[in-house]
């Protein structure tokens, strides 16, 4: 059994003239949000083997406060600069398999729309909105990554912060 976690990054700054859409940061909201969704993995001890995070600060940030409180060493999160840009499935799949050797359950810290694509797209029946710091895992029934198949996982994880507020 095979299990991915999708985070959609937590909340940032404002796009602003001054800095790329790349280096803007997360909002104390954000880092809160962060916080609060991890713990509550936590408490699933559903830890993730692998951490894989776009390059973009506000993934990079989102993926550290998670890694922070699963106590995942940060300097083992793996930056893919695709993730940023948004990849196929076929693509994504591709990358799983060259990441994922030997782990069980991988978490992947991305963008919109990018991971509601992925939740639908890998998914029996994902139909639900992905706000910032959502948190999506899915389980597929194979020992390999290779083996997965688009529309095979089932959802057994969904948390987003104003479920909680």
């Amino acid at each position: 059994m095979k299990q991915l976690f999708l985070l959609r990054h937590a909340k940032t700054e404002l796009i602003r003239y001054d800095i790329t859409d790349f280096d803007r940061n997360l909002k104390e909201r954000g880092i809160n949000d962060a916080q609060l969704i991890s713990k509550k993995l936590l408490l699933r001890n559903s830890i993730p083997e692998l951490i894989i995070s776009s390059s973009a600060n506000r993934a990079i940030q989102t993926a550290t406060l998670f890694a922070k409180t699963l106590k995942y060493q940060e300097d083992q999160i793996v930056e893919v600069s695709q993730l940023y840009d948004g990849m196929t499935t076929n693509d994504f799949l591709e990358q799983l398999s060259k990441y994922g050797d030997h782990k069980n359950s991988i978490m992947i810290v991305g963008h919109n729309p990018t991971i509601e694509y992925l939740a639908f797209n890998l998914s029996k029946e994902f139909y639900k909105s992905v706000p910032t710091c959502t948190l999506i895992g899915i389980q597929f029934p194979v020992d390999d990554w290779k083996d997965i198949e688009v529309r095979t996982g089932e959802v057994f994880l969904y948390e987003y912060p104003k479920k909680y507020k």
